[in-house]
Formats: C-alpha cells, sequence, structure tokens
C-alpha cells in the first residue's frame, strides 16, 4: 500500500461503525438499475467497493431474486455489512475480502456488477478489466459515482478549503470513457445523469467534516483539518442567511455498461 492508501483504509476502518450514519444514500440510481434489469428471474451479482451496505440493502429492495457478493478491501466495513443486511433478514449474500483488481470469482460467473461511489479508490483501468472478465456476456456493469467537475461545484468544492486540491481522485466522463473503451470488452449503454437538493444545517456540516464523511477529509493533516474548518465556517455563514437552513445541490452520474461477446 502506498502512505496515501493505507491513510484510507485506516480511515475506512474508524468510521465503520457509524459511516451508514454520516453519508447520504439515495434511491434514485437503484431504482433506475431496478428498470434496467425488470424480467430477469434470478441475478447472480457483485457490489465492488461494498462499504457498509448502505446500496446493497436498497438493491435487495428493488431486485427480486438477488444474490450477491459484497466485495470490499477493507475488513471492518465487511463485517458492517454482514450484520446490517443480516439485521434486515436478508442471507442471500456473501462478503468477501478482495481489492478490485484482483476479484477472486470465476469468469463469466456473474449477471451484473456494481459499485456506488467507490470507483475513484481503484486503479480504474485494471478494475473494468476484471470485473468485465468475471461479468458473463450480454451482462451490465453499473458504475455510481461523481465527477471530479461535479465534486467541484458541491458545497463543499465551492466552500471548504483546499477540497479541490486535496481530492484528485475522481474521474471525469472522458477518462471513464477512454478506459472502457481501451479495454473493448463492454459498451457504455447509458448515462443518467442527478442532481439532489440537500440541506442542512451549519452544525451538522461542521459535524461531517469532524466525523470526516468524505474520506476526501483525511488527506488534511490535523492542523489543515482544524483551520479549514474555522474557514469554511466563516465562508457559509457569509454565503447563507440561514445557518439552521443551508441548502445547495449534489450531482452524480450511473453508468451503464454492456459486456460485449468474449473472444476465444
Amino acid at each position: 500500500m502506498t502512505t496515501q492508501q493505507r491513510t484510507i483504509y485506516d480511515h475506512f476502518s474508524r468510521i465503520a461503525s457509524f459511516y451508514r450514519h454520516i453519508r447520504t444514500t439515495d434511491a434514485q440510481p437503484i431504482r433506475y438499475i431496478g428498470k434496467k434489469l425488470k424480467g430477469s428471474k434470478a441475478i447472480r451479482a457483485a457490489d465492488i467497493g461494498c462499504g457498509t451496505g448502505r446500496y446493497d440493502l436498497l438493491l435487495f429492495r428493488y431486485l427480486d431474486n438477488l444474490h450477491l457478493t459484497c466485495i470490499d478491501i477493507n475488513e471492518s466495513m465487511l463485517k458492517q455489512t454482514s450484520a446490517f443486511l443480516k439485521g434486515h433478514g436478508i442471507h442471500r449474500f456473501i462478503t468477501v475480502k478482495a481489492q478490485a483488481h484482483d476479484l477472486p470469482l470465476r469468469d463469466n460467473v456473474m449477471d451484473c456488477a456494481f459499485s456506488f461511489n467507490a470507483v475513484h479508490h481503484f486503479d480504474f483501468h485494471r478494475f473494468i478489466e476484471k470485473v468485465a472478465g468475471v461479468t458473463r456476456e450480454g451482462g451490465f456493469v453499473f458504475i455510481y459515482t461523481r465527477l471530479q467537475s461535479q465534486n467541484a461545484r458541491n458545497i463543499w468544492g465551492r466552500h471548504f478549503p483546499l477540497f479541490i486540491e486535496k481530492e484528485k481522485r475522481l474521474y471525469e466522463l472522458d477518462d471513464i470513457t477512454e478506459a472502457v473503451d481501451s479495454t473493448r470488452c463492454s459498451n457504455i449503454e447509458d448515462i443518467k445523469k442527478f442532481k439532489f437538493k440537500r440541506k442542512a444545517t451549519l452544525d451538522q456540516l461542521l459535524d461531517r467534516v469532524r466525523k470526516k464523511h468524505y474520506s476526501t477529509f483525511s488527506l488534511y493533516s490535523d492542523h489543515e483539518l482544524r483551520d479549514c474548518l474555522k474557514e469554511f465556517k466563516k465562508k457559509i455563514v457569509h454565503h447563507f442567511t440561514d445557518p439552521d437552513c443551508i441548502e445547495w445541490f449534489d450531482e452524480n452520474i450511473l453508468i451503464a455498461l454492456r459486456l460485449r461477446p468474449k473472444t476465444i
């Protein structure tokens, strides 16, 4: 692991027990996926970079006969996923500790694969090649993420000091398209953009930063984060008239890939 990878790994280990409570989980992309897969009698799928299973619960609610392999590199996150799904009476899943570019799955075994807000942690080219190998011909790969440009337009990109400078892992659509085309194993079948209106109090926003709800905040040193938090508070008070009603938009994108016929 690089130093940054170790920092991120330790960050997720520390926040695993309360991660679901500090992140927003949107049902709209899952509804879209449900419509895309409507009519499938049984779905064998993998969620790569599953975190604590917050999107996995929605997948089970919207997809009938789903059998899910939940994959993450962080063992603490996987333990939370297992307890979370079982606590909701869901048992048609397994958890697997693995990296996104080294999936311990047989070729052509999955009907589809998902990744929610995680691909910026991956080596994207290697991830696409690997996930295409384990997904059957004609199967789907759904990638839900935020682009670098979308990140720059949200409340953190606009108002939190150094946020854009720290967060260089996110991709642009051209990067994703180029990586998909270079593998020659899948086509981009659809691109769906989402825009969500958010609302929070200033205290809630400050609490999210302190709890590092985005892994971006783990890339700050302690003194940097303290100083930037103070500056962020000043900027929010200056730009918003009511600190108890701060509104902004978050943007995300969902990319649906379709696997091409396998070559021999």
